[in-house]
């Protein structure tokens, strides 16, 4: 073969060759990581294993030389390597954010989506889911108390105690019932 061609296929194998090698390593995703690196970051925040996301994103585990079986250890230590890299942690703090963020609810953004619910409820007719949206709007605005009675025995009240109670009633606008309703009432 003429060196000339000898030349030319390996400059061009050669350069394949880096343009397979670089590929693998090219940033994919706006923090730069690899596709290994982003799904070990993905495994990470849904699993809280260093270990076990390494793994899951199809790293090869760091393996006894003697026994040739998974040095747990090591494997665990060469994970939160990966952890330390900066450009991980910035993107896993970005992940568990949105994660926050679609789990987190407030008081309004219920009161949103029972509003939503209200809407389509009357627009579909459905009267009871429209209905049943309203209640919980409205108990939510404090429209509707709930009143209950409870009924305490107590022992070992004198006179003065008695009284202080009646007082306490008539103040709040509630009446003293003796012996459960079964006697009279003061």
């Amino acid at each position: 073969m003429d060196s000339t061609i000898m030349q030319i296929l390996l400059l061009v194998f050669s350069e394949n060759i880096c343009y397979y090698l670089n590929m693998a390593r090219e940033p994919v995703n706006d923090y730069g990581l690899t596709i290994k690196q982003q799904k070990f970051a993905e495994a990470y925040v849904a699993t809280n294993d260093a270990k076990q996301a390494l793994l899951n994103a199809g790293y090869a585990p760091v393996n006894r030389t003697d026994t040739g079986e998974m040095d747990a250890s090591k494997t665990v230590k060469r994970a939160h390597q990966y952890l330390s890299n900066p450009k991980i942690r910035a993107y896993i703090e970005t992940l568990r954010e949105e994660v926050v963020e679609k789990v987190s609810w407030d008081a309004q953004k219920v009161m949103d989506k029972v509003y939503q619910t209200y809407m389509r409820a009357t627009d579909a007719e459905d009267y009871t889911n429209a209905n049943r949206s309203m209640e919980l709007i409205a108990k939510h605005l404090g429209m509707f108390i709930d009143k209950k009675e409870i009924k305490q025995e107590i022992s070992g009240i004198n006179e003065e105690d008695e009284h202080d109670i009646q007082r306490l009633a008539e103040v709040i606008g509630l009446k003293v019932v003796k012996n459960g309703g079964q006697g009279r009432a003061n």
